[in-house]
């Protein structure tokens, strides 16, 4: 298994590194710096596509980009930078957008006619997890897609 994606066109980072004394593998993507614009969304998603597509879980990819570009999404719309994405595997796949803002993600109910508001709703219904951690600049949404789910 090829354990590199790229950062960028000039860089890769290592996937993979054995936990201590835990028995499991784990592997780590990024982290990969987002710009605050439109292409924010894609670049999440190709990065998502490329590394799930290299540790072999292909089957988590359309929901994968699905969500991510819903927290990205979210963090251009109501946060601010900087904004990177990280992925990790180790029982589950953890998919972090972290941005500079420490206000937290606030789920609210969409009435019919509105044209937003779903998209924590989404990450709720498809995820197996998901939540919001503070880091040391802002904070960090995520999400967890079962690694098992992959291959059904």
């Amino acid at each position: 298994m090829d354990r590199t994606v790229p950062r960028d066109p000039h860089q890769s980072v290592t996937l993979g590194a054995p936990l201590s004394g835990s028995g499991l593998e784990s592997f780590v993507g990024g982290p990969w710096t987002l710009p605050w614009s439109p292409t924010a969304c894609a670049r999440a998603r190709a990065a998502v596509r490329d590394v799930l597509s290299r540790w072999g879980l292909t089957g988590l990819v359309p929901t994968a980009e699905l969500l991510v570009s819903e927290l990205v999404g979210n963090a251009l719309r109501h946060a601010d930078g900087p904004m990177s994405l990280t992925l990790e595997w180790v029982a589950d796949v953890r998919c972090l957008v972290s941005d500079g803002s420490s206000v937290p993600p606030r789920p609210r109910e969409a009435d019919l006619e509105d044209e937003s508001g779903r998209g924590l709703a989404l990450v709720d219904a498809l995820a197996v997890r998901w939540g919001w951690t503070y880091g040391p600049v802002g904070k960090s949404v995520w999400f967890e897609l079962s690694a098992d789910l992959a291959a059904a």
